[in-house]
């Protein structure tokens, strides 16, 4: 049985859940000048949504389901690699000027809020009620399986960047020397390449077109 709260889109509650998520990661980070929970909040509030909405929506389609795998699997990789990656490095340079300043610190984490949020409105809005009162169009076309397929070459793109890139910074301590192993020998930015097509193929999925 579907759940409906606030809004038959899920944004009221999807909103107030990321807030909430943030505000209480804020307050650790601020409160211990806490590095190391910044980015793995960020990460791990796309499952939560993805999670939560797909549980509140009661369904089976295939449609859902996939796209929502998209959203966590993509957030278990980011936070979990974003985590490993400042434990190892101990803090974070961004928030040097901001550690300190409570309004500048909660800046970060209210742009943290509206990103996680809006990248996640295509899962959010396709898992809500007033989406899924109306017949949806059977997942497995041609359009959605390019989809899976470039989504799945943007994941291990934008992962395997990622890697190679903080190998590279771990080897070479030059704060001028230029990553060009790897993917990063035939693009500057790999990762965000990987990135792109990610997110633009979760959209191309969610938001497959009718058939007549």
């Amino acid at each position: 049985m579907q759940v409906h709260v606030l809004d038959d889109y899920y944004l009221a509650i999807t909103l107030l859940i990321t807030i909430a998520y943030q505000l209480f990661f804020f307050s650790i980070a601020f409160t211990f000048k806490f590095d190391k929970l910044t980015d793995l909040a960020g990460g791990s509030n796309f499952i939560v949504l993805a999670v939560i909405t797909l549980a509140f929506s009661d369904t089976h389609e295939a449609r859902n389901i996939v796209t929502s795998l998209f959203l966590i699997i993509w957030g278990l990789r980011l936070s979990g690699f974003l985590f490993f990656r400042i434990l190892k490095t101990g803090k974070d340079d961004r928030f040097d000027d901001k550690r300190d300043h409570f309004f500048k610190f909660l800046g970060f984490w209210v742009a943290q809020m509206l990103w996680v949020w809006v990248v996640s409105l295509p899962v959010t809005i396709l898992n809500s009620p007033n989406v899924l009162k109306y017949a949806q169009p059977k997942f497995g076309s041609g359009s959605d399986i390019a989809g899976v397929i470039f989504w799945t070459i943007g994941f291990f793109m934008e992962a395997i960047s990622d890697v190679q890139k903080y190998r590279f910074k771990m080897f070479h301590k030059e704060p001028n020397a230029v990553c060009d192993k790897g993917f990063f020998g035939w693009s500057r930015h790999p990762n965000y390449m990987g990135e792109i097509l990610v997110q633009f193929c979760k959209y191309h999925c969610t938001f497959s077109p009718r058939g007549p």
